[in-house]
C-alpha cells in the first residue's frame, strides 16, 4: 500500500513538474513584448559613423564637407517619424497605432538632435514572433495634417515644424552655416538678420498638385535586418538605425551651398528630398 502510495506521488510531482513549465513557456512566449528603436544622428565619413558636433549659430568652423567640397556645420537638426510597422517572414505583422487629435496624438516622433531622449522610440505591445525588417515613414502624410487644432508631438505651437495647413509639415529641418554660402536664408530657428553664411534646409510636403509649389517630399522606406528580431514579454530587443546628416546633400541630387542654400517651400526642397531617404541605415541589434 504504502509502496503505491510512493508510485503515485513520483508520478504527481512530475504531472506538476511538466504542466509548470508548459505553463510558463506559454507565458514567456506568447505575451506582447516591448521594442525600442534607437535613431542615431552621425555623420559617417569613410564608412566610419561619428558622432554629430553642433555648432553656435555664427559659427566660422566648419567639421563637415558636402560632395562638392563645401564645408559646413550644423545648428539643428530634427525631423519626423511615422507609420512604424514591423514584419517576420511567417505573418509577423505590427502597425504602430496612429492617431492625431486635440486632445494628443500617436504614432507620430519626433527626432530632435538636442534632445537626446527623443532619439529613442519605443513600440509597445509588439506581438510575440520573430521579425526581419523595420518599414517607417519620413514626415507626416494626410493622417495628421488636420485642419484644426492638433495636440501632442504634432502641435505646431512647440515642435517648430509646421508651415501651414496646404504646405503641412516639415519632414526634416537643417540649419547650419556654410563659408560656400552667400547668406540671406530667412525663417529660421537658429540663424539672425539673414546669417552672412547661413543655410537652412526645411524639407516637406505632403501632396502633390501639378504646376504648383506643392510636392510630396515625405519617404516611406524598408530596412532588411541581418539578424532576427526576437520579441516576447521577458525581452525587450533594441534596433539601432542610424541618420547619416552628410547623405542630406549627396546621392540622387550633389547640392551646392552657393547656390541652393535657403530652402522653405515643398518644390524648392524636391532635391534634398530625393537625397534623405538614403541618410537612414540599419546597423545592429542588440537582442
Amino acid at each position: 500500500m504504502n509502496h503505491n502510495k510512493i508510485i503515485y506521488g513520483f508520478f504527481l510531482i512530475l504531472f506538476v513538474f511538466f504542466t509548470g513549465c508548459k505553463k510558463e513557456e506559454v507565458i514567456n512566449t506568447k505575451q506582447p513584448g516591448t521594442v525600442e528603436i534607437e535613431f542615431d544622428n552621425v555623420a559617417i565619413i569613410n564608412n566610419v559613423p561619428i558622432q554629430l558636433t553642433m555648432a553656435t549659430p555664427g559659427s566660422t568652423e566648419y567639421p563637415y564637407s558636402n560632395a562638392l567640397g563645401q564645408k559646413f556645420n550644423i545648428n539643428l537638426l530634427r525631423y519626423f517619424i511615422s507609420k512604424i510597422e514591423l514584419t517576420g517572414p511567417n505573418g509577423e505583422s505590427f502597425s504602430d497605432p496612429l492617431s492625431a487629435a486635440a486632445a494628443d496624438t500617436k504614432g507620430y516622433y519626433l527626432v530632435d538632435e538636442s534632445d537626446v531622449n527623443s532619439q529613442f522610440v519605443k513600440l509597445k505591445d509588439v506581438p510575440a514572433g520573430t521579425y526581419t525588417k523595420l518599414t517607417f515613414t519620413l514626415g507626416v502624410d494626410v493622417d495628421g495634417v488636420q485642419e484644426g487644432a492638433v495636440g501632442g508631438i504634432l502641435d505646431p505651437a512647440t515642435n517648430k515644424m509646421f508651415w501651414n495647413w496646404n504646405f503641412g509639415y516639415i519632414a526634416v529641418k537643417m540649419e547650419g552655416q556654410s563659408d560656400a554660402s552667400n547668406g540671406g536664408v530667412s525663417g529660421t530657428e537658429t540663424l539672425e538678420g539673414g546669417s552672412e553664411h547661413g543655410i537652412a534646409y526645411h524639407v516637406g510636403g505632403w501632396k502633390n498638385i501639378d504646376n504648383s509649389a506643392f510636392i510630396y517630399n515625405n519617404k516611406r522606406m524598408t530596412f532588411e535586418f541581418d539578424v532576427n528580431l526576437n520579441v516576447e514579454k521577458l525581452e525587450q530587443p533594441h534596433i539601432h538605425m542610424y541618420f547619416d546628416v552628410l547623405k542630406l546633400f549627396t546621392g540622387i541630387n550633389d547640392i551646392d551651398f552657393s547656390g541652393n542654400h535657403n530652402v522653405h517651400k515643398p518644390v524648392d526642397g524636391q532635391p534634398v528630398a530625393e537625397n534623405m531617404e538614403h541618410a537612414f541605415r540599419y546597423d545592429h541589434i542588440h537582442q
